[in-house]
Formats: structure tokens, C-alpha cells, sequence
């Protein structure tokens, strides 16, 4: 069977890697980039007309929750691939916090043979860091990594032992897999500390403090960062620090860089765009951990995304089924949905106002994530995957959740008026998304092959 041709032509070609921002058409031929040059002309190709678009490496989300197996009422890797899809992302690396987590070799294989069977972008999967997650016991790391897991962490359960968390880190330099610590406040994590410390009687503060060192009672978000940091540094391992919150946490990493350590750091949409008081005034569908916090840290986690502090933008996208937030604050589980606002959100309130141009937004959602988990993605070059993202960047449109692909309507976006948008998706050199309508039957994706014309957007 011949292979599928597609010929991208007339886009703003935008490259993180080499920072190239040029006219270029890309020739792609099967699942790989062909050519990349000016004025490509392929009479066999598909031609996508994408004048007025920018076209970029396939946006990449290294923190997703897509619940399969064990809670596929909230999402399933099939309806979480396709709000991926319509978001404009290519890739996504999916937490192990499922129902039973995925914490042996044999539990990563299964859920990459499901996402095999339904995935319609290209899925990897972290692996738990202690077996259950219960944070005493750690995993087969070797055999996770040998399996294909890209990462391991223990999602929303911080390590509570520092020898434990050291142990970890020195298996995983060993094995050469990338740390990825939630430091988080978790329920999970008082239960943790009030029986090692035999305290069960101790009551936890509302508010956690966020001065907390390793030492004091317990750690906050900034203190788990400063042990965990600390701990890399003195094994030499790599770390990967998820969904920073906090202006203190950004200085204690902006300080370990500055000393060589191999730290990394990732922020969501939601922490550099509300605050506590938003959540106040949203209700459950602002509930999440960490908390939406201060004024202060929201511009923190700006300044730190504009000065390389934090290197990528990850949506945390964690799916409830709308019964399950439509509760009272206190009842309410945490999570907030994000695959389908994303891209809208960071071009708007990030690259509009002059806090990143957008080949830093497009590095921080493509090729610095690839980068740092290792993923066969993110290249823009002649033999890469063909993983490509076409973006309107003066469409506008309003999020209204009714639409979204995700399970999930967990999202304190609904209503925004947004400005840039996605209009073509592109995995493995076939059409995953277009004009907002995400292409499920693979045939559908390939009927276009044999010189037919497709215009991307009104141009």
C-alpha cells in the first residue's frame, strides 16, 4: 500500500531546536518528516494550505491523568487521547496513580497495549515510584524502565522517608530513568508522617506553611523541593519537579540550577493564571492540589517561566466525572481538566502580554519536554516523527466545556474568551485534528492521500 503523503505549505515554520522562525512547507511522507524546505511541490500529497497559521513541533504534555484502567468513569486513555487531539497535543506522558497503580513491569506493559488499541496520539506512561504508591517499598525500576516506562513517580503521595527518597534516587541514576516527585500537601502524606512520627492525635493546619524545612514537623510544597533537590544533588541523579506553585519553591530551584544541579521543573495554566481568591469564586472546579495560592506566587510562577526557572508547561489534566465535582468544596476531589484550553490560555495571557515570545511557550510545550523525558518526539527535522501542530494565533473562541472531548467538566476556564488556537493536529504523519473536529476512524484520517487540497482555516 502506498504510503500517505502530506504537504504542509505557506505556514510560519517555527523550530525551539535551532530557533528557526521561517517560511517553510514540510513534505511528510508516511510517519516521518520528509523534507523541509521552500517551495516543496509533491503531485502525489495531500496539500494543506496553512497561509496565516504557524506550524510547530506536536505540542507534548508530560503530566496527564487519564484514569484507565480503574476509574474509566472519569476518563479513558481513548476520550483523553482525543482531548489531547483537539488541544493540539501530540504526546502525553500519563501519571501512574491509576486503580491499581502502575507499579510492576507487567502493569506498565498493559496500559501501553491499551493505548496501542485507542490512542489516537502518542501515549507513554510514567511508572509508580513505591510499590502502590503507599511510599515504604520501591518498585522494579530496571524492570519499568526495560517495560517502557519513561519516568517514575508516586503522583500525589510525596515520599515521606528521606532515606527512602535517597534509595530512589540512586536506583533510578542506576537504571538512568528520569525522578519525577510530586511535592505536594497531601492527605495521603499527613497519614504518612502521623504514624511514623507516632502522632495520630496531630492535627494538620488548613493551610500548610510554606517556610517549612526538612527538620520542622513536616514539609510543605517549598520543603519537600529543598530535600528532594538536595538529595539529587548529592547522588547526581536527574529530577523532574511537577506543577510548582509557589514563588519560595521558585527560588529553591532557580538557586540549584545556578549550582549545576540536574533539576527540572514544570507549571500549569492554572497556577500562573489564579489565585486563592479565584477558587473562592469558581467553587469545586477550582479545587485542586497543590491549591490555587497568592497573588505573589502567580506572578512567581510567570517570572519563572520567562527566566528558564521552570522549563515546561504541563496541564496536570485530571478528569472527575461531573457528579463527583458537582459537591459540596469540601467533598469535592482535586482536579482540573486542561488538554482542551492550554495552548488558548498560554497564548493569550502569556505570549500576548509579553511574558515569553512564543518560540520559548512552543519550546516549553514541545522540545524541552521531549528533551527531558527522553520521548521519540519533538524533533522538527527531515527523518523526524511527523508530529506537527497548526495553530490559528488570531482565532477567537470561547471555552465552553459542553464541547470538550474529555469526560471531564472540571474546568474554572468555561466561559474565557481565548485569542490562538489549534486548528490541525498531525501524529505520526496523520490528520488527528482538524478545525476543532478530532478524526477517530483511521480510514477517515487516510482517504485524503492521492493530491487533493486542504485548506486550515479561512485563508
Amino acid at each position: 500500500m502506498k504510503e500517505m503523503k502530506l504537504l504542509v505549505k505557506n505556514g510560519l515554520f517555527l523550530n525551539p531546536v535551532n530557533q528557526v522562525q521561517q517560511y517553510f512547507d514540510v513534505l511528510i511522507n508516511g510517519s516521518r518528516i520528509k523534507k523541509i524546505e521552500k517551495e516543496i511541490f509533491d503531485k502525489d500529497a495531500l496539500i494543506i494550505d496553512a497561509k496565516g497559521k504557524i506550524v510547530v513541533p506536536g505540542l507534548i504534555d508530560v503530566h496527564v491523568h487519564f484514569r484507565e484502567p480503574g476509574q474509566e468513569h472519569k476518563e479513558t486513555i481513548a476520550s483523553g487521547s482525543r482531548a489531547a487531539a483537539a488541544g493540539g497535543f501530540t504526546t502525553v506522558v500519563a501519571e501512574a496513580n491509576t486503580d491499581p497503580p502502575i507499579d510492576t513491569p507487567a502493569r506498565v506493559r498493559n496500559v501501553l497495549d491499551i493505548a496501542r488499541k485507542n490512542s489516537i496520539v502518542n501515549f507513554y506512561t510514567k511508572a509508580a515510584t513505591t510499590q502502590e504508591m503507599r511510599g515504604t517499598k520501591l518498585i522494579d525500576i530496571e524492570g519499568v524502565k526495560i517495560a517502557g516506562a519513561v519516568a517514575i513517580s508516586d503522583d500525589g503521595n510525596p515520599i515521606s522517608s528521606e532515606e527512602l527518597m535517597r534509595d530512589a534516587l540512586i536506583r533510578a541514576k542506576s537504571c538512568d530513568i528520569l525522578l519525577n516527585p510530586h511535592c505536594e500537601e497531601s492527605v495521603f502524606y499527613q497519614e504518612m508522617w502521623k504514624r511514623e512520627n507516632n502522632r495520630r492525635d496531630f492535627e494538620f493546619p488548613d493551610k500548610m506553611p510554606y517556610s517549612s524545612k526538612p527538620g520542622t514537623l513536616f514539609f510543605s510544597e517549598t520543603g519537600f523541593i529543598e530535600r528532594d533537590i538536595k538529595l539529587a544533588e548529592e547522588i547526581g541523579a536527574r529530577l523532574h519537579i511537577s506543577h510548582v506553585s509557589r514563588a519560595s519553591s521558585v527560588k529553591v530551584i532557580a538557586d540549584a540550577k545556578q549550582r549545576g544541579v540536574a533539576v527540572t521543573a514544570e507549571a500549569t495554566p492554572h497556577h500562573f493564571l489564579l489565585t486563592e481568591e479565584d477558587a473562592k469564586k469558581i467553587g469545586p472546579s477550582a479545587k485542586v492540589n497543590p491549591p490555587l495560592r497568592s497573588k505573589e506566587d502567580v506572578e512567581a510562577i510567570k517570572s519563572g517561566l520567562a527566566d528558564g526557572t521552570i522549563d515546561v508547561i504541563a496541564t496536570d489534566h485530571a478528569p472527575h466525572s461531573p457528579q463527583e465535582k458537582s459537591v459540596p468544596w469540601e467533598d469535592a476531589p482535586f482536579g482540573i481538566i486542561g488538554l482542551e484550553t492550554a495552548l488558548g490560555l498560554v497564548l493569550t495571557f502569556l505570549v500576548q502580554p509579553g511574558h515569553l515570545t512564543l518560540m520559548q511557550a512552543i519550546d516549553k510545550m514541545s522540545t524541552t519536554p521531549a528533551r527531558i523525558f527522553g520521548l521519540e518526539t519533538g524533533g522538527f527535522k527531515p527523518g523526524a516523527q511527523a508530529d506537527l501542530t497548526v495553530i490559528d494565533p488570531n482565532k477567537k473562541w470561547k471555552v465552553d466545556v459542553k464541547n470538550f472531548y474529555s469526560k471531564g467538566r472540571n474546568c474554572p476556564f468555561d466561559g474565557w474568551e481565548l485569542q490562538g488556537k489549534p486548528v490541525m493536529t498531525i501524529v505520526r504523519g496523520q490528520i488527528a485534528m482538524q478545525e476543532g473536529e478530532v478524526i477517530q476512524d483511521q480510514n477517515l484520517r487516510n482517504k485524503f492521500a492521492g493530491g487533493l487540497s486542504l485548506k486550515v482555516g479561512n485563508c
